[in-house]
Protein backbone atom coordinates (compact mmCIF):
# COMPACT_ATOMS: atom_id res chain seq x y z
CA UNK A 1 0.00 0.00 0.00
CA UNK A 2 1.13 3.55 -0.75
CA UNK A 3 0.38 6.85 0.92
CA UNK A 4 0.21 9.47 -1.87
CA UNK A 5 0.52 13.16 -0.97
CA UNK A 6 0.69 16.12 -3.35
CA UNK A 7 1.36 19.82 -2.76
CA UNK A 8 -1.49 21.96 -4.04
CA UNK A 9 0.79 24.87 -5.00
CA UNK A 10 3.87 23.29 -6.59
CA UNK A 11 2.30 19.90 -7.53
CA UNK A 12 5.21 18.22 -5.72
CA UNK A 13 4.43 14.51 -5.32
CA UNK A 14 5.46 12.53 -2.23
CA UNK A 15 4.81 8.79 -1.88
CA UNK A 16 5.47 6.52 1.12
CA UNK A 17 5.23 2.75 1.36
CA UNK A 18 3.05 1.44 4.22
CA UNK A 19 2.42 -2.21 5.09
CA UNK A 20 -0.97 -1.41 6.59
CA UNK A 21 -3.13 1.68 6.87
CA UNK A 22 -3.92 2.32 10.55
CA UNK A 23 -3.85 5.89 11.83
CA UNK A 24 -0.50 5.36 13.60
CA UNK A 25 1.31 4.44 10.37
CA UNK A 26 -0.23 7.34 8.46
CA UNK A 27 0.69 9.80 11.22
CA UNK A 28 4.27 8.47 11.30
CA UNK A 29 4.71 9.06 7.55
CA UNK A 30 3.15 12.52 7.80
CA UNK A 31 5.56 13.43 10.62
CA UNK A 32 8.48 12.49 8.36
CA UNK A 33 7.09 14.63 5.54
CA UNK A 34 6.37 17.58 7.85
CA UNK A 35 9.94 17.44 9.18
CA UNK A 36 11.18 18.16 5.63
CA UNK A 37 8.58 20.61 4.28
CA UNK A 38 7.02 22.03 7.44
CA UNK A 39 3.42 21.99 8.67
CA UNK A 40 0.73 22.66 6.04
CA UNK A 41 -2.18 25.00 6.60
CA UNK A 42 -4.77 22.41 5.57
CA UNK A 43 -5.07 18.77 4.53
CA UNK A 44 -7.71 17.52 2.09
CA UNK A 45 -8.31 13.75 2.23
CA UNK A 46 -10.93 11.16 1.47
CA UNK A 47 -13.05 9.46 4.11
CA UNK A 48 -10.70 6.54 4.65
CA UNK A 49 -10.46 4.90 8.06
CA UNK A 50 -7.05 6.38 9.04
CA UNK A 51 -8.27 9.93 8.24
CA UNK A 52 -11.64 9.60 9.99
CA UNK A 53 -10.27 8.30 13.28
CA UNK A 54 -10.17 10.36 16.47
CA UNK A 55 -6.41 9.82 16.72
CA UNK A 56 -5.86 11.58 13.39
CA UNK A 57 -8.19 14.43 14.37
CA UNK A 58 -6.21 14.99 17.57
CA UNK A 59 -2.95 14.98 15.56
CA UNK A 60 -4.04 17.72 13.15
CA UNK A 61 -5.53 19.84 15.94
CA UNK A 62 -2.32 19.74 17.99
CA UNK A 63 -0.32 20.95 14.94
CA UNK A 64 -2.77 23.68 13.93
CA UNK A 65 -3.78 22.02 10.64
CA UNK A 66 -7.23 22.33 9.14
CA UNK A 67 -8.55 18.94 8.00
CA UNK A 68 -11.06 18.84 5.11
CA UNK A 69 -12.69 15.57 4.02
CA UNK A 70 -14.28 15.07 0.61
CA UNK A 71 -17.96 14.25 0.16
CA UNK A 72 -18.82 10.51 0.21
CA UNK A 73 -18.88 8.84 -3.20
CA UNK A 74 -17.59 12.02 -4.86
CA UNK A 75 -13.86 11.54 -5.64
CA UNK A 76 -13.74 14.72 -7.73
CA UNK A 77 -13.87 16.75 -4.50
CA UNK A 78 -10.25 15.73 -3.95
CA UNK A 79 -9.41 15.61 -7.65
CA UNK A 80 -5.76 16.67 -7.28
CA UNK A 81 -4.93 13.70 -5.05
CA UNK A 82 -6.96 11.28 -7.21
CA UNK A 83 -5.10 12.44 -10.33
CA UNK A 84 -1.80 12.02 -8.49
CA UNK A 85 -2.75 8.43 -7.66
CA UNK A 86 -3.48 7.73 -11.33
CA UNK A 87 -0.18 9.29 -12.44
CA UNK A 88 1.72 7.25 -9.85
CA UNK A 89 0.10 3.97 -10.96
CA UNK A 90 0.86 4.60 -14.62
CA UNK A 91 4.46 5.53 -13.85
CA UNK A 92 5.09 2.45 -11.72
CA UNK A 93 3.85 0.21 -14.54
CA UNK A 94 6.43 1.68 -16.92
CA UNK A 95 9.36 1.13 -14.54
CA UNK A 96 9.83 -2.64 -14.50
CA UNK A 97 13.38 -3.12 -13.15
CA UNK A 98 14.41 -3.14 -9.50
CA UNK A 99 12.58 -3.39 -6.22
CA UNK A 100 9.52 -1.41 -5.22
CA UNK A 101 11.63 1.27 -3.55
CA UNK A 102 13.92 1.52 -6.61
CA UNK A 103 11.04 1.79 -9.06
CA UNK A 104 9.30 4.36 -6.91
CA UNK A 105 12.49 6.45 -6.58
CA UNK A 106 13.06 6.43 -10.35
CA UNK A 107 9.50 7.52 -11.04
CA UNK A 108 9.53 10.30 -8.44
CA UNK A 109 12.88 11.57 -9.69
CA UNK A 110 11.56 11.89 -13.23
CA UNK A 111 8.20 13.33 -12.21
CA UNK A 112 9.64 16.01 -9.91
CA UNK A 113 12.08 17.29 -12.58
CA UNK A 114 9.49 17.39 -15.41
CA UNK A 115 7.68 20.71 -15.98
CA UNK A 116 4.05 20.43 -14.86
CA UNK A 117 1.25 21.14 -17.31
CA UNK A 118 -0.43 23.61 -14.94
CA UNK A 119 2.53 25.61 -13.67
CA UNK A 120 4.95 25.03 -16.61
CA UNK A 121 7.68 24.63 -13.96
CA UNK A 122 9.16 21.45 -12.53
CA UNK A 123 7.59 20.66 -9.11
CA UNK A 124 11.01 20.32 -7.43
CA UNK A 125 12.19 23.66 -8.87
CA UNK A 126 9.03 25.45 -7.77
CA UNK A 127 9.17 24.00 -4.27
CA UNK A 128 12.92 24.41 -3.62
CA UNK A 129 13.56 27.56 -5.62
CA UNK A 130 16.29 25.86 -7.65
CA UNK A 131 16.50 23.16 -10.30
CA UNK A 132 18.04 19.93 -8.96
CA UNK A 133 20.84 18.47 -11.04
CA UNK A 134 20.04 15.54 -13.32
CA UNK A 135 21.73 13.50 -16.06
CA UNK A 136 20.28 15.87 -18.64
CA UNK A 137 22.51 18.63 -17.26
CA UNK A 138 25.59 16.70 -18.39
CA UNK A 139 24.72 17.36 -22.04
CA UNK A 140 24.88 21.14 -21.54
CA UNK A 141 28.13 22.91 -20.65
CA UNK A 142 28.17 24.52 -17.23
CA UNK A 143 29.72 27.94 -17.81
CA UNK A 144 30.01 28.78 -14.11
CA UNK A 145 31.79 25.53 -13.31
CA UNK A 146 34.19 25.97 -16.24
CA UNK A 147 35.06 29.53 -15.19
CA UNK A 148 35.66 28.40 -11.59
CA UNK A 149 37.99 25.61 -12.76
CA UNK A 150 39.99 28.02 -14.95
CA UNK A 151 40.28 30.52 -12.12
CA UNK A 152 41.38 27.79 -9.70
CA UNK A 153 44.14 26.70 -12.10
CA UNK A 154 45.31 30.29 -12.48
CA UNK A 155 45.41 30.69 -8.71
CA UNK A 156 47.42 27.50 -8.25
CA UNK A 157 49.95 28.61 -10.88
CA UNK A 158 50.20 32.06 -9.30
CA UNK A 159 50.68 30.71 -5.77
CA UNK A 160 53.71 28.63 -6.85
CA UNK A 161 55.86 31.73 -7.36
CA UNK A 162 53.98 34.40 -5.40
CA UNK A 163 55.46 35.76 -2.19
CA UNK A 164 53.18 36.26 0.76
CA UNK A 165 53.31 39.84 2.08
CA UNK A 166 51.53 40.66 5.31
CA UNK A 167 51.22 44.31 6.29
CA UNK A 168 49.67 45.65 9.48
CA UNK A 169 48.62 49.11 10.53
CA UNK A 170 51.59 50.90 12.10
CA UNK A 171 54.31 49.17 10.05
CA UNK A 172 57.16 51.25 8.65
CA UNK A 173 57.38 50.62 4.93
CA UNK A 174 58.90 51.77 1.67
CA UNK A 175 56.39 52.79 -1.00
CA UNK A 176 56.89 53.30 -4.69
CA UNK A 177 57.05 56.98 -5.54
CA UNK A 178 55.84 58.33 -8.85
CA UNK A 179 57.83 61.54 -8.47
CA UNK A 180 61.29 62.14 -9.91
CA UNK A 181 62.94 62.94 -6.62
CA UNK A 182 63.20 59.33 -5.34
CA UNK A 183 61.98 55.93 -6.46
CA UNK A 184 61.26 54.56 -2.94
CA UNK A 185 60.23 56.75 -0.01
CA UNK A 186 59.49 55.82 3.61
CA UNK A 187 56.17 56.03 5.40
CA UNK A 188 53.87 54.40 7.94
CA UNK A 189 50.71 52.36 7.31
CA UNK A 190 47.76 54.09 8.98
CA UNK A 191 44.71 52.42 7.39
CA UNK A 192 43.66 49.36 5.37
CA UNK A 193 41.13 50.23 2.67
CA UNK A 194 40.83 46.76 1.14
CA UNK A 195 42.36 43.30 1.08
CA UNK A 196 45.45 44.59 -0.77
CA UNK A 197 45.12 48.40 -0.53
CA UNK A 198 46.53 50.64 2.19
CA UNK A 199 46.78 54.32 3.14
CA UNK A 200 50.34 55.40 4.02
CA UNK A 201 51.41 58.54 5.87
CA UNK A 202 54.72 59.92 4.58
CA UNK A 203 57.40 61.54 6.68
CA UNK A 204 56.36 65.00 5.49
CA UNK A 205 52.76 64.48 6.62
CA UNK A 206 51.20 63.62 3.26
CA UNK A 207 48.94 60.58 2.87
CA UNK A 208 48.89 58.38 -0.22
CA UNK A 209 47.12 55.18 -1.22
CA UNK A 210 49.12 52.23 -2.54
CA UNK A 211 48.62 48.62 -3.59
CA UNK A 212 50.57 45.96 -1.70
CA UNK A 213 52.67 45.35 -4.83
CA UNK A 214 53.93 48.93 -4.42
CA UNK A 215 54.89 48.46 -0.75
CA UNK A 216 57.99 46.90 0.82
CA UNK A 217 58.79 46.25 4.46
CA UNK A 218 61.21 48.62 6.17
CA UNK A 219 63.18 46.60 8.73
CA UNK A 220 64.92 48.09 11.79
CA UNK A 221 68.69 47.59 11.85
CA UNK A 222 68.58 46.73 15.55
CA UNK A 223 66.06 43.91 15.20
CA UNK A 224 67.17 40.31 14.83
CA UNK A 225 67.28 38.59 11.44
CA UNK A 226 66.09 41.69 9.58
CA UNK A 227 67.65 43.85 6.95
CA UNK A 228 68.91 47.35 7.90
CA UNK A 229 67.44 50.55 6.60
CA UNK A 230 68.85 51.51 3.19
CA UNK A 231 69.42 55.14 4.20
CA UNK A 232 71.37 54.17 7.34
CA UNK A 233 74.00 51.96 5.72
CA UNK A 234 77.39 53.76 6.05
CA UNK A 235 79.68 54.16 3.07
CA UNK A 236 82.79 52.00 3.67
CA UNK A 237 85.85 53.00 1.55
CA UNK A 238 87.49 50.17 -0.33
CA UNK A 239 91.34 50.20 -0.24
CA UNK A 240 93.15 50.23 -3.57
CA UNK A 241 96.14 47.91 -3.95
CA UNK A 242 98.74 48.82 -6.56
CA UNK A 243 100.05 46.15 -8.90
CA UNK A 244 103.66 47.39 -8.47
CA UNK A 245 103.65 46.91 -4.70
CA UNK A 246 106.20 44.29 -3.64
CA UNK A 247 105.21 41.32 -1.54
CA UNK A 248 107.12 41.18 1.76
CA UNK A 249 107.57 37.86 3.48
CA UNK A 250 108.79 37.29 7.02
CA UNK A 251 110.61 34.00 7.63
CA UNK A 252 109.11 31.70 10.23
CA UNK A 253 110.65 31.76 13.72
CA UNK A 254 111.65 35.47 13.55
CA UNK A 255 110.16 38.21 15.73
CA UNK A 256 109.26 41.76 14.71
CA UNK A 257 110.87 43.22 17.89
CA UNK A 258 114.19 41.45 17.36
CA UNK A 259 117.11 43.60 16.21
CA UNK A 260 118.78 40.76 14.29
CA UNK A 261 115.76 39.88 12.21
CA UNK A 262 115.90 40.82 8.56
CA UNK A 263 113.01 40.95 6.14
CA UNK A 264 113.39 39.11 2.89
CA UNK A 265 112.25 41.12 -0.09
CA UNK A 266 111.03 39.13 -3.06
CA UNK A 267 112.29 40.82 -6.22
CA UNK A 268 109.85 41.51 -8.94
CA UNK A 269 110.69 40.11 -12.36
CA UNK A 270 109.12 41.83 -15.31
CA UNK A 271 108.20 39.52 -18.16
CA UNK A 272 109.05 41.06 -21.53
CA UNK A 273 106.11 41.57 -23.80
CA UNK A 274 106.16 40.13 -27.31
CA UNK A 275 106.42 42.71 -30.07
CA UNK A 276 106.16 42.50 -33.82
CA UNK A 277 108.27 44.05 -36.54
CA UNK A 278 106.77 47.30 -37.65
CA UNK A 279 107.31 48.88 -41.10
CA UNK A 280 105.51 51.65 -42.92
CA UNK A 281 102.94 50.64 -45.54
CA UNK A 282 103.96 50.69 -49.16
CA UNK A 283 100.96 52.57 -50.49
CA UNK A 284 102.41 53.99 -53.72
CA UNK A 285 105.19 51.59 -54.49
CA UNK A 286 103.26 49.74 -57.21
CA UNK A 287 102.53 52.87 -59.27
CA UNK A 288 104.87 54.42 -61.90
CA UNK A 289 104.57 58.06 -62.84
CA UNK A 290 106.02 59.60 -66.06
Amino acid sequence: MFLVCVDALSKYLDVHVVNSAPSANVIEKLRTMFAIHGLPESIVSDNGTPFASQEFQDFVQRNGIKHIRSSPYQPSTNGLAERAVQTFKEGMKKVTEGSIETRMAKFLFTYRLTPHATTAIAPAEMLMGRRPRSLLDLTYPNINSRVQQKQQRQKQSHDKTAQVRNFNVGDSVYILSHNREAKWITGTLIKRTGPVSFVIELNDGRTVKRHQNQIRHKYDQYSDNKLPDISEIPDIPIPVVSDNQADVETPSGSSDTSDNSKSVVKPTVETPRLTRTRKPPNRYGDFVYN
